[in-house]
């Protein structure tokens, strides 16, 4: 059968350049036209060891083409636990002897594991012999199963590749991108680069910027090409869409940051009121279309009034929520213990209102000595550009110079 590689490339988004290529099986049909391979690998037909010596072609032809690239480039290949499962002697890597046999250096060369259902302990002892040996580990097409968090945490890859596809069909915008963020973050927390694959458009490749993505591939650049590229062949393209995102970012954030300062305006005013007239003097006041609610605490953080919420002109009161402790949220510790506690504003991470299922975030401040205004303001994007939904808004003073 012939059965070959081509190259996807993998773009490092700060330096622009071609830092790496998956390597990808293709082969031909009927016709003559090149295709994916993938189905090859999964037909039941074909017997498990025909399967694995295809897979093991496919790789020696890549390490031996990639053997000429730059020393600064990577290769990505593809193992299956289904190869991991049936190795006896952990000691005879077969790629490794391939590296060998190309001259390759081991840390040019990332293995990604796909469809972690192997046996985990198996999958880890593998990881860790690659990784005496210099190579890196990846977590292929994350997104597929959240329920494999436990086997990240257990074999700690160096790279986590989220598939931006995962979410492309039939979920809410707000969601998805609340998902792929939370995914990069966590690969932060855990120490991975995330590259994100799949990307195709400019909004993907916008959402990847702010899912803590080192690299992008997918055809917003390039397909799995038959030959390598220039270092170099996609720099100014990568120029051209982060200073596109730049220029949106900018918009979006100098609207939020005047909307930020009209409701903090508002925040005093409220504050003021709340303090002369007590919470008898709602009647007259309107507030920001924006605010969802507000409430009182104590500085130990319990809730002394109830959830006030402004709709078609009249504030309605739930005093159900009195007596609940909010001193854990970050927004709340961090103002009483803040040295300027009387006049500093702080303002909560974006997050989905349970009550409501709108994007808010929690604006706190004094309201006296004793007592903390709490305020849940919708998040709601301050222009129609295509990464509003993506940019949040916080900042602080810096002090005058002297």
């Amino acid at each position: 059968m012939n059965i070959f590689p081509w190259f996807q490339p993998i773009i490092e988004i700060a330096s622009g350049r071609v830092a790496g290529y998956e390597a990808l099986a293709r082969t031909r049909n009927e016709k003559g036209e090149v295709v994916s391979a993938a189905q090859i690998f999964c037909d039941a037909a074909r017997s498990v060891e025909e399967r694995r010596d295809l897979d093991r072609h496919v790789r020696r032809q890549a390490l031996a083409r990639f053997a000429a690239q730059q020393d600064n480039q990577f290769l990505t290949v593809n193992i299956s636990p289904q190869w991991i499962d049936s190795l006896l002697n952990l000691d005879l890597l077969p790629t490794l002897e391939m590296l060998k046999e190309a001259g390759v250096s081991p840390d040019r060369v990332v293995i990604e594991i796909t469809e972690l259902n192997g046996d985990i302990e198996r999958i880890r002892a593998f990881s860790e012999r690659y990784r005496q040996e210099g190579v890196k580990i990846a977590f292929d097409d994350f997104g597929t199963g959240f329920q494999q968090l436990d086997r990240i945490l257990a074999f700690r890859p160096d790279i986590i590749k989220l598939d931006m596809r995962m979410f492309r069909h039939g979920a809410q915008e707000h969601q998805r991108s609340a998902l792929l963020q939370m995914v990069g973050d966590m690969g932060a927390r855990l120490g991975c680069k995330i590259i994100c694959e799949g990307v195709e458009t400019p909004e993907e490749f916008f959402l990847a910027l702010h899912c803590n993505a080192s690299y992008i591939q997918g055809f917003i650049f390039d397909p799995a090409l038959p030959d390598f590229v220039a270092e170099d062949a996609k720099r100014s393209q990568m120029n051209g869409l982060l200073n596109q995102h730049l220029d949106l970012a900018i918009d979006e954030t100098t609207r939020r940051q005047w909307h930020a300062e009209r409701l903090h305006s508002e925040l005093i005013a409220l504050r003021e009121l709340l303090v002369s007239g007590g919470e008898g003097g709602l009647e007259t006041h309107h507030p920001d279309e924006d605010v969802l609610r507000f409430y009182i605490c104590n500085r130990a953080g319990q809730q002394i009034s109830p959830n006030y919420s402004y709709d078609l002109g009249i504030w309605h009161a739930d005093d159900s929520v009195i007596g609940n402790n909010w001193s854990w949220r970050p927004y709340f510790y961090q103002l009483v213990g803040a040295s300027d506690f009387e006049r500093r504003v702080l303002r909560s991470s974006p997050y989905l209102d349970i009550a409501t299922g709108e994007r808010c975030y929690t604006l706190s401040l004094a309201l006296d000595d004793t007592r903390v205004l709490l305020v849940d303001v919708k998040d709601r994007a301050k222009s129609n550009n295509r990464i509003s939904s993506l940019i949040s808004c916080h900042s602080d003073l810096m002090p005058a110079l002297s």
